[in-house]
Parts: C-alpha cells; structure tokens; sequence
C-alpha cells in the first residue's frame, strides 16, 4: 500500500472513467447512425423517385402514342397552367418541332434514359452562392418519335436528411452529455461513500478493530463485499483477542511448570549423586509435560488455521463405536462404565481423525472429572439434515457461569486445577466441531455435564 499517494480525485474514478468511454461510444454510435440513415434515407427516396418517373413516363407515352405528340402539348400545358403544384417537370417536343418546357433545361435534349440535373432555383439564398436543386430525369420517345422528358427534384429528400442530421448530432450531443452528467454525479457519489470506508478502514488500521465498514448503499453487490469484509474484521478480531488470551494464558500456566523444572534442575546441581538421577527423572517428566502442551498448542493453531482438512462422506457411528471400545479398559478399569446409544447409522461429511480425537478428548475428561465409579453415555442420533453427538457424564458439573469459559485455552475451574491436563481438550473440541460447521453446546444435566455436538447431515 502506497501511503504517499494522493487521494483519487473526481477524473481518476473509475465511475467517472466509464462514463467518459460511454460518452465515447454514444458520440461514435450517433456519427455510425447518421451516416446509416444518411444513405438508407437517400437510397430509399431516390428509388421512390424513380419508381414514381416510370409511372409518369408510361402515362405519358400512352397519351402520345395514342393521341399523338400535339395533344400531349396541350394536355400538359392546360395542366402546368391551372396553377396547382406540380411534382414533376416536363419538356416535350413534337415531331413538328412544337415543344412544352415546363421546369426542365433544355440540356435534358442530351440525356438518353436516366440522367441528372443541377439547375438553380428562381431565388437566391443570402450571399454570393445560389442555391441549387438537384432533378432526377427520365427521357423516351412515343411512337411518333415525340421526346419526353419527366423530371424530379429531390428538395424533400435534402430537406429530411437536413432534419435527420440536425436530429443526430443534437440527439448524440445530448447523449453526450447526458453521460458526462451522470458519471460526475455517480463519481461524486462514490466518492463521498468511499470516504466513509476509509474512514473506517484507517480506524482498523490504527488499531480499533471493532470498527465495521459502512453499507455503502450502491448497489446489492457492493452491500454483500461490505458483509464479508465485516465477517473478516470480526474473524481478525476474534483471531487478535484470542492472541492476547492465548499469550496471557501461556505466560500464565507455563510460569508455574517452568518454575517447577528450573527449582528442580537447581536442587540436581547440588544434590548428590544419589538423589541426582531421580531429580533429572522428574525434570525430564516435566520437560515431556511441557512439550505435550506445545503439541496441542500447534495442533490447535493447525486446525483453527483449516490445515490437514481430509473430509470424506463416513458414519459417525462406527467412529463413535471403535473410540468407546479403545477406552472401555481405562474406564471400567476406575470403576466406571461406557455406554453407547445410536439409533442407527449416523452418515456424514467429515475428517474421521479430528471427530475420533474429539470423542476420545470428550471421553477422556469425562473420565478424569466425572469422579470415580462415573457412568459415561455417547449418544449419536441422526436427524433431520443433521447429525448430534453427545457425551454425558455423572460428575459434579461446573457452574452456569462458568459455561462459556470452559472452551478457553488453558482454563480450568478451580478444582480441576490438581488434576492431570493442560486445559486444551475442550479448546480442541471446539476448534474441529467450528471447523465441520458444527454447534458446540455445554450444559449441566443434573448431575453431570452435557457436551452436544450438532453437525450437518450428510
């Protein structure tokens, strides 16, 4: 992360950027729509023109051929001067030179079929340039070696593709702009929102790990990345107060073992030599005590980070079954008795090692403080979409209060403190059973402890 960068300004925003591309696009796309109507409007009207000469031209030499060229002069030039507008120009020479000008240039003499004109019109637009009028033409000859010649002009087209331009770029310009309005808009917005979040963010930074990302209302998208950025602080502040529990925790209960195997070195370095071997025996035991807590300090870490994950489809119940058979001996051994309730198979998805060490660590401090002569129930049941294990005991149970600690690293109620563990079984259980997606839920059963463990079905 560069410190030293400036923040980003209003032009240097994404939303701002796209807006700009979109403004591009809508000027190249009005400029490609104007030039594709230009020519489909030109094409469409010229041959509409021409459609519509044909059909004058063979009217016109019906009349001639059946008539002549004399009446078709006089027909036309009663029509021409009634005073009605005419579409169409007309110049018409009979055989015995008689003609009819009606609109056309006598240059038309020299086009044979289809031809154009550019003639000017009777007034002039303001400045030195008349302004122009491009015909359409259409010469033939009737029977009688009459020449016709029907003219059009194409002031309708120039005046729709005038209007088509003017449509277009005022169209594309408003597209244009439009676009450039709603990108400052949106980056002014986007901006403003983004201030919140790095307002928050710099609090994070600086320490205050209960700060949470504000919903940045844009969108459903970015709602949801807000959401799982929360969940992430909220994972890394858990992760940091376990950290400074943890290292509490170590400097707390390794204070006294480290005491004790440092006090018991010094008393072999004077002792003599037949109270020495016994001394480095003890200090050896602890030494070994001390090395099984970093093990399960480093397993948990190894869970709780996700690692050796090997999740397969299994039946809880045979791993329930084979553990309980394992400690059946060490349990009938103080007195005790192991029983097993399963309505069935149990099907799953999971990793059978870590759930077979959390029976086995279950069973194990079921043993150690349910008390002597202790009877122990492992239940397993399968339900809807869901599987429960429980491990019960007849012990003394621990206080309500007390509930919620008893899955903290190294805590242990105050009676418990003489007896044999390092505080990190239910730790481990909670750490695979949040790691399956399970819910782990400790309650007194009067007499005894409760640990459920719902998992889902498989």
């Amino acid at each position: 992360m560069n410190r030293n960068r400036p923040r980003a300004r209003l032009w240097q925003t994404t939303t701002f950027r796209l807006a700009v591309l979109f403004a591009t696009i809508f000027g190249i796309g009005s400029a490609a729509l104007l030039v594709v109507l230009d020519l489909a409007v030109a094409d469409f009207a010229e041959e509409t023109a021409r459609d519509a000469l044909r059909d004058q031209m063979a009217v016109l030499k019906a009349d001639a051929n059946a008539e002549g060229g004399l009446a078709l002069i006089s027909a036309l030039r009663e029509h021409v001067e009634g005073g009605l507008p005419e579409r169409f120009s007309y110049v018409v020479i009979a055989p015995t030179g008689e003609r009819l000008d009606a609109g056309l240039p006598r240059a038309v003499e020299t086009i044979s079929g289809w031809g154009e004109l550019r003639i000017p019109t009777r007034e002039e637009q303001p400045g030195p340039d008349p302004y122009n009028i491009n015909l359409i033409v259409l010469t033939d000859r009737a029977s009688d070696g009459t020449f016709i010649a029907v003219g059009r002009d194409d002031y309708a087209l120039s005046e729709l593709r005038e209007w088509l331009h003017k449509l277009a770029v005022w169209g594309g310009s408003a597209m244009v702009l439009l676009a450039l309005l709603g990108g400052v808009a949106a980056g002014l917005i986007l901006l403003n929102r983004l201030k919140a979040v790095g307002a928050a963010a710099e609090k994070v930074m600086r320490g205050d790990l209960s700060e949470r990302l504000p919903s940045l209302g844009l969108g459903r998208e970015f709602d949801d990345l807000a959401d799982i950025l929360n969940v992430m602080l909220e994972r890394v502040e858990d992760a940091m107060v376990a950290l400074r529990q943890v290292s509490s925790d170590v400097a707390h209960d390794l204070r006294t073992p480290l005491t004790r195997l440092r006090n018991t070195l010094e008393e072999a370095q004077q002792a003599d030599a037949s109270q020495r071997d016994g001394l480095l025996a003890e200090a050896i035991g602890d030494t070994d005590r001390l090395l099984e807590i970093f093990s399960a300090l480093l397993r948990l870490a190894q869970i709780e980070g996700g690692a050796e994950r090997r999740f397969i489809v299994m039946n809880l119940t045979e791993i329930v079954g084979d553990v309980v058979e394992a400690y059946r001996p060490a349990a009938e051994e103080g007195g005790g008795a192991l029983t097993v309730q399963a309505d069935g198979p149990a099907i799953m998805s999971g990793d059978p090692t870590m759930l077979a060490q959390v029976v086995a660590s279950l069973i194990d401090n079921a043993i150690t403080h349910g008390g002597p002569g202790g009877a122990i129930v492992i239940a397993v049941h399968a339900l809807d979409e869901q599987v429960e294990l429980s491990v019960t005991d007849n012990g003394p149970g621990a206080p309500a209060e007390e509930m919620s600690k008893l899955t903290r690293r190294f805590y242990r109620l105050d009676r418990s403190r003489n007896t044999v563990g390092s505080g990190l079984g239910l730790s481990m259980v909670a750490a695979i059973v949040d790691l399956h997606r399970g819910e782990l839920i400790l309650e007194n059963s009067h007499p005894g402890m409760r640990v459920r463990m719902i998992f889902p079905g498989g």
